[in-house]
């Protein structure tokens, strides 16, 4: 199970945190709170200027605006963006690379 959240603020800006509670010694903890949080999905409503949440676990996704975010959910937000990484794919920040585009004289160009 990955736990990814993803903060929108109204300019555009974001931060994402990701949480894979596998081999961790408090994963009991974080699939307690993951199943809480899932129980109840809220409903989207704009909410101007404000920031915005996406919440995805597995495929399960929601979206949710500041001012509609309580109680288990607002928690595994918390928690996410408090102690989650930052790296959000296998490989990331260990020097290896997607594959690249081909350079423009080997496309015949």
């Amino acid at each position: 199970m990955r736990v990814v959240v993803t903060r929108i603020e109204w300019d555009g800006t974001m931060r994402r945190r990701l949480v894979d509670p596998a081999g961790r010694s408090d994963a009991s903890q974080w699939e307690g709170l993951v199943a809480r949080a899932l129980a109840i999905r809220p409903l989207y409503r704009l909410v101007p200027e404000g920031p915005l949440y996406h919440v995805q676990v597995n495929e399960w996704a929601v979206l949710v605006a500041e001012d509609d975010l309580s109680g288990p959910l607002s928690d595994l937000v918390t928690a996410v963006l408090a102690m989650g990484e930052t790296r959000l794919w296998p490989g990331a920040g260990t020097g290896r690379h997607w594959r690249r585009w081909p350079k423009k004289d080997k496309l015949g160009g």
